[in-house]
C-alpha cells in the first residue's frame, strides 16, 4: 500500500468513526448501513478500543455518550424496543432518592414482553408509554413523578417503606411536589393508589 492510499484510508477512517460518534448506541447493520463498514472492520475496533460493545449487538463510540454511566439503559432499552423504559428501583436510584444501587436493572415493558436475561427484571405495564416517558434519544426513563407513582403500585415488588420513604425524599429536596405527583396520578389512572397513602407522606 501507498503512503496516499495509507492517508486516505485513515481519512476515510476518521469520517466513518465521526459518523458512529453520531449515532449513540448502534447495532451492526446501522453502522454497515451508514459508514459502509464491514462487520469484520466494527469487531477489529472494538478489539482495538476505537468502539465500545455495550451489549448483545449493540455498540458505541467512548465519546458518544455524555454520560457513561447510562450505557446499560441505552443496552436495556435498545433489547426491549421502543415500547420500554427505565423504571422501578432503578429509576428511584438514578434520581437520588434510594441509596441501595439495584442488583438488576428494572425495565417498565408491555405484558407480554419477556427475557431470559437475569440482569434485568421487568415490571408489565398496560399503562401508555405516552404518559411520564423522558426520551433521551439513547434511552427512555420513567420521569420523577411516574416513577414515584409506580413505586406505590408495584409496592409488593418495591416495598410500602421505599416508596413512601423515596417520596418524602423527592418532595424535601424539592425535586417535584405533591401537586406534580397527584397529577400524575392522575394522568396514569392511579389516584387511589396514591390517596391510600397521601397522609404518610403529606406533611
Amino acid at each position: 500500500m501507498s503512503l496516499l492510499d495509507y492517508n486516505l484510508n485513515m481519512i476515510n477512517k476518521e469520517k466513518q468513526l465521526q459518523i458512529l460518534k453520531k449515532l449513540g448506541p448502534f447495532d451492526i447493520k446501522t453502522a454497515t448501513t451508514k459508514t459502509g463498514i464491514s462487520i469484520t472492520t466494527l469487531k477489529r475496533w472494538t478489539q482495538e478500543g476505537l468502539i465500545r460493545k455495550i451489549g448483545r449487538g449493540l455498540y458505541v463510540h467512548p465519546e458518544s455518550l455524555e454520560d457513561p454511566a447510562v450505557e446499560d439503559f441505552c443496552a436495556a432499552c435498545a433489547h426491549f424496543g421502543k415500547k420500554s423504559a427505565v423504571g422501578g428501583l432503578t429509576a428511584l436510584f438514578h434520581y437520588g432518592l434510594i441509596e441501595q444501587v439495584p442488583t438488576q436493572i428494572w425495565m417498565i415493558v408491555p405484558p407480554s414482553s419477556k427475557t431470559r436475561l437475569s440482569l434485568y427484571r421487568l415490571i408489565r405495564s398496560k399503562t401508555p408509554f405516552s404518559v411520564g416517558i423522558d426520551d433521551h434519544g439513547s434511552f427512555r426513563i420513567t420521569s420523577i413523578e411516574r416513577t414515584l407513582v409506580e413505586a406505590l403500585k408495584y409496592s409488593t415488588k418495591i416495598g410500602v417503606r421505599t416508596a413512601i420513604a423515596a417520596i418524602r425524599t423527592a418532595i424535601r429536596d424539592r425535586k417535584t411536589t405533591e401537586v406534580k405527583i397527584g397529577r400524575m396520578a392522575d394522568k396514569l389512572k392511579m389516584k387511589s393508589v396514591l390517596i391510600k397513602y397521601w397522609e404518610t407522606f403529606v406533611e
